[in-house]
């Protein structure tokens, strides 16, 4: 007996099915940004979008696989307004003050959005805690890769050494982290009512002014 072949679904359905997805998921951020993380649960983003929740089955299984996608939106466009910001910026000994003041301008007015990108792993039930390994492999780590590409590509010569490149790479890496480590505590601030001893602006304006002059 021959076996028939499965009928791929027409580009038109492809379409429809990219653009539903889409939709979900801004509908998702929307209630993130007004309500909270808490509020992102599969029935109140169909309700959001005035269908079903078995119809949003057909998307999302899950609420973990709802956030997991999600976060991949959030942290992409994170590193779009990155990178854009560092390739905007023309003198590039201002690289990494400009990585920092763009991460922070990034987030600082949407903390919610900081939290569920990178306390992920606080959100999801167990035993499938974080991101699975393959949505790190084949949507994180590529779009983290591009990021610190373009700010090694800012930081050393075109004939520099290997050895200089790496260096480049975990220093960029530093200031990332650092950056990352700054709106962790005004996240914790912000997340506890309990403000921290100094202001954001001048805690950022020392960060800028360290990694500014780790490149004077």
């Amino acid at each position: 007996m021959t076996s028939q072949k499965t009928r791929q679904p027409s580009a038109r359905i492809r379409q429809k099915r990219r653009q539903a997805r889409r939709d979900i998921l801004d509908a998702a951020r929307r209630l993130l940004t007004r309500q909270g993380i808490d509020a992102v649960t599969l029935a109140s983003v169909a309700a959001e979008l005035g269908m079903t929740k078995p119809a949003l089955y057909h998307y999302f299984p899950s609420k973990d696989a709802l956030v997991r996608a999600l976060v991949v939106t959030l942290l992409g466009e994170e590193i779009d307004a990155l990178v854009a910001a560092v390739e905007a910026e023309e003198d590039s000994a201002n690289t990494l003050p400009t990585l920092i003041r763009a991460f922070h301008a990034h987030y600082i007015g949407r903390l919610d959005a900081f939290r569920i990108v990178y306390c992920q792993s606080q959100l999801v039930s167990a035993p499938n805690l974080g991101m699975d390994p393959q949505t790190i492999r084949d949507e994180i780590n590529p779009r983290t890769r591009q990021l610190f590409d373009v700010l090694e590509e800012r930081l050393v010569a075109p004939n520099a050494s290997e050895a200089a490149r790496r260096q480049a790479r975990r220093l960029a890496y530093t200031a990332w982290t650092s950056a990352l480590g700054l709106l962790t505590m005004l996240s914790v601030a912000d997340a506890t009512a309990d403000p921290l001893a100094h202001s954001d602006t001048d805690l950022l304006a020392t960060l800028v002014e360290v990694y500014a002059a780790s490149r004077a």
